[in-house]
């Protein structure tokens, strides 16, 4: 198994490397073309090629940190260097197109290069919209555009197809200037169309401003720098030549951008999970253990007044102490009938101690939801230990659950000395874990806890955990 890794691992490193080269290759034919071309003779067309020869530069060494800093190139990633490599091919015909552009005799040659620039440079909105999706959740909104998208897309690249053999679109003379006779109406309607579903896209996603601005960047400039290329001889030339360089430059920078901040933040997402996950451990292993001392001692008494009894309870002691260590290393909510199960175990072995101090009553409704472990038994802990084992009568600790059309619900009561809520809260000593469980309620199951207690009367603990 290692060596067929090994061997895959070989040639996805090989793939890279020629792939790389092969970029490599195709800028120095650029700078070849350029030259040989002699593109100085136009000055616009001089600087603008120097231009996108510096964006596919720059496009290249960002091909090549993303194929080799990371192991694997999947996901996120796959989708990033996909629209990477569609960009440098757009880039890449665009400026052999600038090489023979004003030449006469290059009126064909001319048209099939800026055919295939415009097929890649509008294939950027589809990918755009593909790797944008990968940070959104499915919806009717995202499956729409989708469709919209590829549909538009689709008919526009048949339309490039007739263009070839009948201008619709452009058409190149014989000087091998764009004709002024053909107004691409067609391609600016395109535009508009990918613009307005991305935006829509975007400002409907619900991301972060973080994620939202780079998004629009990625929108609005590949739009600039398609319909400033549309005409060379319409606009002004120092604007084609900062559209050229936005498109070669300020997108893929945007990209970069968006994907390390969602690594970054997938990374503090798993440390906060951990944390949490340590959290409940360290609560687990600091349980006071004089509960554990007592349940040792009553045991030890029963031997002699009641065998059975002591077996009894020695069973139950050993299942209360499997299931803590089992809930230590649970990552995900369980059932409440497993939280339930626990607690009935942990009061069976508070009642061996106090048999005519403390009643337990249950008023169970429903079990089928999820609760995240060790978080309604604390609660019982502390209404036993804290409630009605500090009143000389004793009382009574009420355990419920029932469902509301929003909520299931669980509530845990006593008629014990009660407390100071406000006190309390930070009392991590006196009330075990409320702090604790609280959070865990919140971020593993989106519920909340609330506890209403007044001196005297008793306390109430209500945990809700939304349907």
């Amino acid at each position: 198994m290692e060596k067929q890794t090994a061997v895959l691992n070989n040639k996805d490193r090989v793939i890279r490397s020629i792939t790389l080269g092969i970029l490599c290759i195709l800028t120095l034919i650029c700078i070849e073309e350029a030259v040989r071309n002699d593109v100085s003779r136009e000055g616009y067309l001089f600087l603008a090629n120097i231009v996108h020869i510096l964006g596919l530069s720059f496009l290249t060494v960002l091909m090549g940190i993303l194929f080799f800093k990371s192991k694997t190139v999947t996901g996120r990633k796959f989708f990033l260097a996909l629209f990477l490599m569609i960009l440098y091919a757009a880039s890449f015909f665009s400026s052999l197109a600038n090489s023979v552009y004003h030449l006469p005799g290059h009126t064909r040659q001319i048209t099939i290069l800026l055919t295939a620039s415009y097929f890649f440079y509008l294939g950027l909105f589809v990918f755009l919209w593909f790797y944008q999706k990968q940070f959104l959740k499915a919806s009717a909104l995202t499956r729409a555009i989708t469709m919209i998208m590829v549909i538009v897309y689709v008919l526009y690249v048949a339309a490039l197809v007739v263009n070839l053999f009948r201008p619709i679109l452009f058409q190149i003379t014989p000087d091998g200037i764009t004709s002024p006779d053909i107004v691409d109406y067609i391609s600016a309607i395109t535009d508009c169309i990918f613009l307005m579903l991305l935006s829509i896209g975007t400002i409907f996603s619900k991301l972060n401003r973080n994620r939202i601005i780079p998004f629009l960047i990625c929108i609005f400039v590949p739009v600039l720098s398609i319909m400033l290329s549309y005409n060379h001889d319409v606009v002004d030339q120092n604007i084609y030549t900062w559209g050229i360089m936005l498109s070669t430059i300020v997108l893929p920078l945007c990209l970069v951008f968006i994907n390390s901040y969602d690594e970054l933040e997938n990374d503090m997402v798993e440390r906060e999970k951990e944390q949490s996950r340590l959290q409940v451990a360290v609560m687990i292993s600091q349980m006071q253990p004089h509960f554990l001392y007592n349940c040792l001692a009553s045991i030890g008494a029963l031997c002699e007044e009641d065998p059975k009894l002591a077996a009894e309870a020695t069973n139950a002691f050993s299942d209360y102490l499997r299931e803590n260590m089992d809930f230590v290393d649970k990552r995900n909510p369980i059932s409440f009938s497993e939280e339930l199960n626990h607690i009935k175990t942990y009061v069976w072995l508070e009642k061996l101690r106090f048999p005519n101090k403390l009643n337990i009553e249950y008023e169970i409704s429903c079990t089928a939801f999820l609760v995240p472990a060790l978080s309604v038994q604390p609660m019982v802990e502390n209404a036993i230990k804290h409630g009605i084992c500090r009143k000389k009568s004793g009382g009574t600790v009420r355990i419920c659950s029932f469902e509301t059309d929003l909520h299931y619900v669980v509530t845990v009561s006593d008629d014990g000395t009660g407390f100071d809520v406000r006190q309390a809260i930070d009392d991590g000593r006196r009330h075990l874990g409320i702090s604790n469980t609280r959070y865990r309620v919140r971020e593993m199951v989106g519920g909340s806890l609330e506890i209403e207690s007044t001196p005297g009367k008793g306390t109430v603990v209500t945990i809700q955990v939304p349907k």
